[in-house]
């Protein structure tokens, strides 16, 4: 980019960087408790979302489609996170919660089930408590459920 811009002003790139924000990914989306939403959806996504958490305890909601590696998904949020919330995203192609429940608590992890995505977020933010946090990731398709307004979205896109 430099070779077509020229030199860069390092202060005015970190000023507007700051500024920048993408919707579905680190979205914060309240404060108590500390709500975060996370379109990570691979393993390697949620390996690099897991270390940008901030320093403390996690309660997770957690959809994963049936092509994904859930395992390492969840490997990776266990480590950061102390209890999952299972749910499905709205697609044909999401692991049954059950499904995400069991592999999560082979994992060493504990786990619970709520079908429906909204009721889970809210289920992890009480189970969190006030000071707590909570992370929901694992799906684009979540995401994009859980940021749009209840019914009105159509396609899985953010």
């Amino acid at each position: 980019m430099r070779e077509h811009l020229g030199a860069l002003d390092d202060g005015v790139v970190e000023r507007v960087a700051a500024r920048i924000t993408v919707p579905g990914r680190l979205q914060v989306v309240a404060e108590r408790p500390l709500t975060i939403l996370d379109g990570a959806h691979n393993p390697s996504g949620v390996e690099a979302l897991a270390a940008a958490l901030p320093e403390r305890p996690f309660v997770a909601v957690v959809a994963i489609l049936d092509d994904k590696d859930a395992g390492a998904m969840l490997r990776a949020l266990l480590a950061r996170c102390r209890r999952v919330v299972c749910t499905a995203a709205p697609s044909p192609r999401a692991l049954p919660p059950a499904t995400l429940a069991s592999l999560a608590e082979q994992l060493g992890g504990e786990a619970e089930i709520v079908p429906e995505p909204r009721a889970a977020l809210q289920r992890a933010r009480e189970i969190a408590g006030p000071e707590g946090a909570v992370i929901a990731t694992g799906s684009i398709y979540l995401i994009a459920d859980l940021v749009s307004a209840p019914g009105a979205r159509r396609a899985s896109a953010l």
